[in-house]
C-alpha cells in the first residue's frame, strides 16, 4: 500500500517537495563542503594528511552501506518517520563533528553522518515520485537532480568562504537550520505513505551487505592516489567485498530472504539507466579530479583560474537539467540520451586536442560543453529508470541506483587515476632522453610528461563514451499517460461500477 498522488493537495504536495530538495541539498553539500576544510582540520586535529583521507572516506562509505538498506527500512518502517530519523541523525551528527575533540570522535562522527545521509537521497527520490503523479516524474526528477548537482558544484565555494570567515567546525554547524526546516516542511506528508512493519530483521543479511558494500567503497577510495594500483590493504578489502557479496547472494537465493529486492534487476529499463549512470558517475568525477590537476599542474594555473574553469560546468548541468523537466515529456528519452552522448564525448575530444600553449578559455569551453551534455542525459536516465517498475519496488531502487552512481564515481575516479599514472610512466619512459621545450613550471619535462597523459585519457574517455553510444537505442520508449501515479507501464484498473457506467 502507498499513497495516492492525487490525495495530497498541491500546496501540500510543494511543501513536501520543498522540504525534501532542502534534505537532498544539505547531504549533497556535506560530501563536497569539508573538502576545502582539510588542511586547516587537519592542522587542528593533528592528524596530517592521513585524517583528511579518512574524513571523505567514512562518510562515503557509510552512505553506501546504508543507501541499498533504505528499502528494507522502508518496509520495516514507512517512508515518513525513518526519512525524519534520518535528518535527525544527520544534524546530530553534524553538531558532532562540529565539536569534535580529536581525530577519532570526528571519524566516529562522520560515519554516523554518512550512515544518515545513505538514506536521505533514496528516501528523498522514493518519496517525491510518491507524492507527484507520474505525468511530473520527469520535472520533478530534474529539479530533484539539480540539487544533487548543486551539492559539489557549491559546497566547495560555501565551505572555503565559512572556512576563511570562522573555522572549519562552522561548516557541520550550517546543517542544524536546514534539517530543522526539512524536518518541519514533512509534517505534509501523511503517517501511512507506507504500512510499515511488513519485513522480517535478518541481521546476518545486513551484516554481510553492510561488509560487502562497506569494503568495495573503501576500496575504491583509498586506492585514488595510491603509487601502484596493487596493493596488500587493496587485495585484502576487495576480497572481503567479494566474498562478503557472494554469501549474500547465495543466502538470499536459499531462504528467500527480502533484505535486497532483485527483482528490480529484472526491470530492462532499470537496469540499462542505471549501467549508463554508472558510467556517466564514473567519467563526470573523473573530469571533476583531473580538470583542477591539469590546470595547476602542467598548465601552471593558480587555484582560482583553475576554479573558474570548471565552474561553466555546473552552470551549464544545472540549467540544461531545468531545461529538460519541461521538455522530458515531448521529446523521446532516446534522443535526449544520444544527444547528450555525443556532446559529452565530443568535450572529451575538445579535452584531448588542447594545444599546450592555450589559455583557460579552451577548457573553459569544454567544461561548459560537458556539462550540457551531463544534463541531457542525467533527467531522462531517472526517469527512464523508474518508468516501468512497481512501486513497491521503487525505494529498494532508488537506493540501489543512488549506490552504483556513486560507485561509479569512485570507479571511474580509482581506474582514470590508474590509468593516467601508467601513462605518465610509459610517456616519460619514450622521451625521456629527448630534448623538450617547457610547458609553464620548472620541470618542462614532467610537464609534457603528464600534459600528454592526461589528454590521452580524455581521449579514452571519448572513445568509450561514443562506444556505449548503440545501447541507448535499443531501450524502449516509456509510454507515460496523463493521470498515472502508480509507476507501472500496464493498464489501469477498472473498478466494477466505473465498468458499469462505461
Amino acid at each position: 500500500m502507498t499513497i495516492d498522488a492525487t490525495v495530497l493537495p498541491i500546496s501540500g504536495r510543494r511543501h513536501t517537495a520543498v522540504a525534501l530538495m532542502i534534505a537532498t541539498a544539505m547531504q549533497a553539500f556535506d560530501s563536497t563542503i569539508a573538502n576545502v576544510a582539510l588542511p586547516q582540520l587537519e592542522r587542528s586535529l593533528g592528524g596530517g594528511i592521513e585524517l583528511g583521507s579518512w574524513v571523505m572516506t567514512s562518510y562515503l562509505c557509510a552512505s553506501a552501506v546504508m543507501a541499498t538498506l533504505t528499502g528494507w527500512f522502508r518496509r520495516q518502517y514507512g517512508a515518513r518517520q525513518p526519512f525524519a530519523c534520518a535528518i535527525a541523525f544527520f544534524v546530530g551528527a553534524s553538531m558532532l563533528c562540529a565539536i569534535a575533540p580529536n581525530a577519532a570522535a570526528l571519524l566516529v562522527s562522520r560515519l554516523i553522518q554518512g550512515a544518515a545521509a545513505g538514506i536521505i537521497q533514496p528516501l528523498a527520490q522514493a518519496i517525491l515520485l510518491d507524492i507527484y503523479p507520474k505525468r511530473d516524474h520527469g520535472r520533478m526528477l530534474a529539479i530533484w537532480g539539480s540539487v544533487i548537482m548543486a551539492g559539489p558544484i557549491l559546497g566547495p565555494a560555501f565551505g572555503g568562504v565559512i572556512t576563511d570567515l570562522a573555522s572549519w567546525r562552522w561548516i557541520f554547524v550550517i546543517n542544524f537550520p536546514l534539517g530543522l526546516i526539512a524536518v518541519l516542511g514533512l509534517r505534509g506528508v501523511p503517517q501511512n505513505l507506507e504500512p510499515g512493519g511488513g519485513a522480517t530483521i535478518d541481521g546476518i543479511g545486513i551484516f554481510l551487505l553492510a561488509i560487502g558494500v562497506g569494503a568495495l567503497q573503501l576500496c575504491l577510495q583509498r586506492s585514488i592516489g595510491y603509487p601502484s594500483p596493487v596493493s596488500l590493504e587493496l587485495i585484502a578489502e576487495a576480497a572481503v567485498s567479494a566474498l562478503a557479496l557472494i554469501v549474500l547472494a547465495i543466502r538470499t537465493r536459499r531462504f528467500h530472504l527480502t533484505l535486497l529486492r532483485i527483482e528490480i534487476f529484472r526491470d530492462i529499463n532499470f537496469v540499462t539507466s542505471t549501467f549508463y549512470m554508472f558510467m556517466t558517475g564514473a567519467f563526470l568525477f573523473a573530469t571533476v579530479v583531473f580538470l583542477p590537476a591539469l590546470s595547476e599542474g602542467p598548465l601552471g594555473y593558480n587555484a582560482t583560474l583553475a576554479g573558474l574553469i570548471i565552474s561553466p560546468r555546473g552552470i551549464g548541468t544545472m540549467a540544461t537539467m531545468l531545461a529538460v523537466g519541461y521538455l522530458i515529456d515531448r521529446i523521446d528519452h532516446r534522443v535526449m540520451l544520444v544527444a547528450g552522448m555525443v556532446i559529452t564525448a565530443g568535450a572529451y575530444e575538445l579535452i584531448s586536442q588542447m594545444p599546450p600553449d592555450r589559455n583557460g578559455t579552451w577548457l573553459a569551453g569544454a567544461s561548459a560543453i560537458q556539462g550540457i551534455g551531463v544534463g541531457l542525459m542525467f533527467t531522462p536516465l531517472s526517469t527512464l529508470a523508474f518508468s516501468s517498475l512497481a512501486v513497491e519496488l521503487r525505494t529498494d531502487a532508488a537506493g540501489v541506483y543512488n549506490l552504483l552512481r556513486q560507485l561509479g564515481c569512485a570507479t571511474g575516479v580509482a581506474v582514470m587515476t590508474a590509468l593516467l599514472q601508467a601513462r605518465i610512466q610509459t610517456n616519460y619512459a619514450a622521451i625521456a632522453d629527448r630534448p623538450v621545450l617547457g610547458v609553464g613550471s620548472p620541470s618542462p619535462l614532467l610537464d609534457v610528461v603528464t600534459f600528454g597523459a592526461y589528454t590521452g585519457c580524455f581521449r579514452i574517455m571519448a572513445i568509450i563514451t561514443v562506444a556505449i553510444i548503440p545501447g541507448v537505442l535499443s531501450v524502449p520508449r516509456p509510454s507515460t499517460r496523463p493521470g498515472d501515479t502508480d509507476g507501472r507501464l500496464m493498464p489501469r484498473r477498472v473498478s466494477l461500477g466505473e465498468a458499469r457506467r462505461r
